[in-house]
């Protein structure tokens, strides 16, 4: 094992940056977008979700909303909850029609 001087501590630091950054480019972008998901608890999501707080606990009972429990406490991802959200937009006629149109022209 290589012996470590003190005065050559700043040239590894340097050179420890530098095999961390390489290696931070070699992961894929997806990585550190789950790394930085941000966690809320039932109060915040309830907020987030204008719901109750009982009303929150009943969807989460019936498995409609994403969510993570850990001993006796219920957590949920902010990003989660918005798709959850947004996933429960509702299609104008024109978005229905337009999907129909591409449907129609894949069974050609």
């Amino acid at each position: 094992m290589e012996k470590y001087s003190f005065e050559m501590l700043p040239y590894y630091l340097s050179q420890i940056d530098e095999r961390l950054k390489r290696l931070e480019n070699s992961l894929p972008a997806s990585h550190f977008l789950e790394e930085s998901a941000e966690y809320i608890d039932t109060k915040e999501a309830a907020i987030l979700l204008k719901f109750t707080v009982p009303t929150l606990y009943t969807k989460v009972c019936k498995g409609e909303i994403p969510s993570f429990k850990r001993g006796n406490r219920l957590y949920f991802s902010r990003t989660e909850l918005i798709e959850w959200i947004e996933n429960g937009k509702k299609s104008t006629n024109d978005s229905i029609e337009a999907q129909a149109q591409k449907i129609a022209r894949g069974l050609r």
